[in-house]
C-alpha cells in the first residue's frame, strides 16, 4: 500500500502542531484577528501529510448552526493556505486508515487496527489496489463475528469518552482545570451512577448494545 502513487503523493513530510485548541493559541487583546503566540509545541512532529489531514481545532468544529463562520473559514483557509493537507483531505480516507491506527495499538489495543486491515482487505479492489490485501487469509466467519462484537465495544468506549468530555467540559485525555476539579469529579460520579442505573434496570436490552453490565461499563 505504501508504494501506491496516491499514497506517496499524500505522504509529503509535514511539520504540524496537532494540539491547536483554544487554550494553546494567544491573540492580541486589541485585535483578536492577530495571533501573538502558540504554546505546547512538544507535540509537534513531521509526519506524512495525510496524518493530520482531518485534524480540526476545537474552535472550528461545526455546530448545529448553518452559519458557523469559524468552521467555514477554517475549511476555506485550509484549502488555499495548506495545500499539503487539502489534497489528502479530499481523498478517500479508507486509503490511509491502516496507517493511522497502526501506531495506536499501545493505547487502543489491536482491535481497531485489525478492523481496518479486515475492511481494507474486503474493499481491496474497490480502493484501486491490485493483487491481494494485507490479510492473505481473512478470519473465519466465527472469528469475524467475535471481532465485530469486540469492535462495537471499542467504538462504544470512544463515543462514551467523547460524550463525557463534552458533558464535563474536559479534554478527552482527562485534563481538567485545577479550579474545576472537585465539581468535575462530582459531576463525573453522578453521570456514571446514572448510566449504571440505566444499564442495570433495562429489562429489554438491545442485543446489538455492547454495554450490558457494570463490568463492561467500567
Amino acid at each position: 500500500m505504501s508504494t501506491d502513487s496516491r499514497i506517496q503523493a499524500a505522504a509529503t513530510p509535514t511539520l504540524f502542531h496537532p494540539d491547536l485548541h483554544k487554550r494553546n493559541i494567544f491573540v492580541s487583546e486589541t485585535d483578536p484577528s492577530k495571533i501573538t503566540g502558540i504554546i505546547d509545541w512538544q507535540s509537534a512532529s513531521a509526519e506524512p501529510a495525510f496524518w493530520y489531514a482531518d485534524e480540526v481545532p476545537d474552535f472550528a468544529v461545526p455546530d448545529d448552526s448553518e452559519n458557523d463562520l469559524c468552521a467555514k473559514a477554517f475549511d476555506a483557509c485550509s484549502r488555499f493556505s495548506t495545500s499539503k493537507l487539502s489534497g489528502p483531505r479530499l481523498m478517500d480516507e479508507n486509503l490511509f486508515r491502516p496507517f493511522l491506527y497502526s501506531y495506536r495499538t499501545w493505547k487502543d489495543g489491536a482491535i481497531a487496527l485489525r478492523h481496518e486491515l479486515v475492511e481494507t482487505t474486503q474493499g481491496w479492489n474497490e480502493l484501486g489496489f491490485a493483487g491481494s490485501g494485507p490479510y492473505i487469509l481473512l478470519p473465519s466467519p466465527h472469528e469475524l463475528v467475535k471481532h465485530e462484537r469486540e469492535y462495537k465495544l471499542f467504538v462504544a468506549a470512544q463515543e462514551l469518552k467523547h460524550d463525557l468530555s463534552n458533558l464535563l467540559g474536559t479534554a478527552t485525555d482527562g485534563w481538567v482545570p485545577l479550579d474545576k476539579w472537585e465539581a468535575t469529579k462530582l459531576a463525573h460520579g453522578e453521570i456514571f451512577h446514572g448510566m449504571l442505573a440505566a444499564v442495570s434496570t433495562n429489562k429489554n436490552p438491545d442485543p446489538e448494545e455492547p454495554v450490558t453490565d457494570e463490568t463492561v461499563l467500567r
